[in-house]
């Protein structure tokens, strides 16, 4: 597995790399070092992945590192069968739960107002504010979001070519790399009201840059008063807080991400084909893009009943 990985991760960006890292090596802690590969068995590797501890998808990733692994060790002739192809993942009976959870991942349109109105309200989150909107029309990931740059803005369109990549050297000394996934680079329409939130970012940017004396200049849009692009961590602070000053608290999970999930729901509310919203939002696959499109949202019922009412 170690060979494996040090070939494989040639080919991955630095932060899949970190975040790959660390599964490996819990993956690592359950196999016995002393166990040579060509007497692996598939029961072996079944108790293995039977032991790991936490969700369904857990177990389905660390079996996809192996499968990954025993094919390389096939590629190199250490082996001549993959014996991770026949171990089993137990699927777990979904439970009521689980359709709760999938509510949870997207925000209503009036749970949505309610917490921008809060934002715009406090001029200290303002950008906080714009930045969460427009994720929210717009589809895009955090980062994607903090990559896009003025020369990105065409006409009717939003190149989104990019995502910055903050996690190796800090904000300061952020990067804009590639993109997640093929489908993530995209060009996508640009809105009324997102033209209205870029015109009024960088009104605001253009006055701190004039009168910030520590202001530097990155080029992006989505910055803070100093210029370097805002903080996913800090988004995440301004949202909760003002959920925290809400009269009704939205009880969800509030990250950057479920701006991106709330606008799979309302399109899929306004019957736009999956294709359509997933060319949208950068996804060439999705489950969770998925659950939310089949979830019968708020409105969706309420039209059901509507129908019912005149039958």
């Amino acid at each position: 597995m170690n060979e494996w990985w040090e070939h494989h991760q040639k080919s991955l960006k630095s932060t899949s790399v970190r975040s790959l890292d660390f599964r490996i090596r819990e993956l690592r802690n359950l196999i016995d070092p002393e166990v040579m590969i060509a007497r692996v068995t598939t029961k072996y590797l079944q108790s293995i992945i039977d032991k790991i501890p936490g969700s369904y998808d857990k177990r389905k990733r660390a079996r996809q590192l192996l499968k990954q692994t025993f094919d390389y060790a096939i590629a190199l002739e250490y082996v001549s069968i993959n014996p991770v192809i026949s171990t089993q993942l137990a699927k777990p009976v979904k439970t009521i739960k689980d359709f709760e959870d999938v509510a949870q991942k997207f925000l209503e349109k009036d749970e949505l107002k309610r917490l921008l109105d809060e934002m715009y309200r406090r001029k200290g989150s303002i950008k906080m504010a714009y930045l969460a909107e427009f994720m929210s029309l717009n589809g895009c990931r955090i980062g994607e979001a903090l990559a896009i740059q003025p020369d990105n803005i065409k006409n009717d369109i939003i190149e989104i070519h990019g995502t910055l990549d903050y996690t190796s050297n800090g904000y300061r000394n952020a990067i804009k790399t590639t993109p997640k996934t093929n489908s993530s680079w995209r060009e996508t329409l640009i809105t009324k009201r997102e033209k209205e939130i870029i015109q009024d970012i960088l009104k605001i940017n253009a006055l701190e840059k004039n009168t910030n004396p520590n202001y530097k200049d990155m080029g992006y849009i989505f910055i803070s008063r100093n210029g370097v692009p805002i903080q996913d961590n800090a988004l995440n602070t301004s949202i909760r807080a003002a959920n925290k000053r809400l009269e009704k608290p939205i009880q969800k999970e509030l990250t950057s991400h479920i701006f991106r999930h709330t606008l799979v729901s309302r399109l899929a509310e306004n019957k736009v084909p999956l294709k359509t919203i997933m060319d949208r939002v950068g996804h060439a696959d999705s489950k969770t893009t998925q659950q939310i499109y089949t979830h019968v949202t708020k409105s969706m019922k309420n039209e059901v009943v509507d129908i019912l009412n005149r039958l």
